[in-house]
């Protein structure tokens, strides 16, 4: 075989990214034939396979996932420091095509294409045809972002996308970082501070009686519910996709409790659907608003509100724990 059939006949990687088998089944059932296909259920499965250095030449990207959402994978991938992965074509795979906000943040973060969600064989192959090129020509359509983007010095550059205990820890260090921040105004002005941790309760069980699709989409919900009731002052960052912490600067014990009541009262009125079946989600919670003193570090305010946090849950959720 000449080096032209051989190149010819190579078959270009698609490493589609869901944690639905039936998507990722369909995906596969749909592409085979043209192409190889990799698949990884999770956003931190996928930026194992990238880190790994495999010969991807084209992302199907899944919005909604437990650990690491796509928009993270998103951001990580156009964060690369190799060209082969900052520039590969990233097609968002979402059954909320038409959600502006969704769309905008997709499209900001450097997403290449939509599709929605369910497909057509016909929609799915002519996208991914768009992207990937012929083997005996370039083999992908790269990515190109509108702006140019300056290049970090050599130590301070990504060399990979990060792994989902990378993005975790950085969301804590947000967290830290940002919370001792307001913990020293707080010593300085002589004012108060309180902090509260908050999970979604059974989140297993929500998957057992919907689908992960929904179960996604609801976890999203309930987060901007909580950013809705907080205030501008308010730093709200979410570690997870069932956890997220809520930093309230100048905010004595009895402010924060009102803080918090709204949040409940108006999780308590917010119903979710699904076919038949009509349920509320709810929420555990830990407040801790500590007497400040020069020598008290963020670390341990954010430590006191997960121990309530954990005896908000173990006594059934659906409650905060303040003292």
């Amino acid at each position: 075989m000449s080096e032209v059939e051989q190149q010819t006949s190579a078959r270009q990687t698609v490493l589609v990214v869901d944690d639905s088998r039936v998507i990722r089944k369909a995906v596969t059932t749909i592409l085979s034939d043209d192409y190889e296909i990799v698949e990884a259920q999770s956003g931190g499965e996928a930026l194992t396979l990238l880190n790994e250095d495999r010969d991807i030449h084209l992302v199907l990207l899944d919005l909604w996932m437990p650990d690491v959402d796509g928009f993270e994978v998103l951001e990580a991938i156009r964060n690369a420091e190799s060209h082969a992965i900052n520039g590969l074509p990233v097609i968002i795979v979402t059954g909320h095509e038409d959600d502006v906000e969704i769309r905008n943040r997709a499209e900001k973060l450097g997403a290449s294409d939509f599709i929605g969600k369910p497909f057509s064989a016909v929609e799915l192959r002519r996208n991914v045809s768009h992207y990937i090129l012929p083997p005996d020509k370039t083999n992908v359509v790269p990515f190109k972002p509108g702006t140019q983007v300056m290049e970090a010095p050599e130590g301070l550059r990504e060399p990979r996308p990060k792994t989902a205990e990378e993005i975790r820890k950085e969301r804590e260090a947000c967290l830290n970082r940002e919370g001792q921040k307001r913990l020293q105004h707080a010593v300085d002005k002589r004012q108060h501070l309180s902090v509260a941790r908050f999970q979604i309760d059974r989140v297993k069980a929500l998957l057992h009686k919907t689908d992960t699709e929904f179960t996604k989409r609801s976890l999203f919900r309930v987060f901007k519910l909580v950013e809705q009731e907080s205030r501008r002052k308010d730093v709200l960052v979410r570690v997870g996709p069932t956890d997220f912490a809520l930093v309230m600067p100048n905010t004595e014990n009895a402010e924060a409790k009102a803080v918090l009541q709204s949040i409940f009262r108006v999780l308590r009125h917010t119903k979710f659907t699904y076919g038949d079946l009509k349920f509320r989600l709810t929420l555990s919670a830990g407040l801790a608003t500590p007497k400040l003193t020069p020598k008290v570090h963020f670390e341990t305010i954010i430590a006191l509100a997960d121990v309530r946090l954990e005896k908000a849950y173990n006594s059934g959720g659906d409650q905060y724990v303040a003292t």
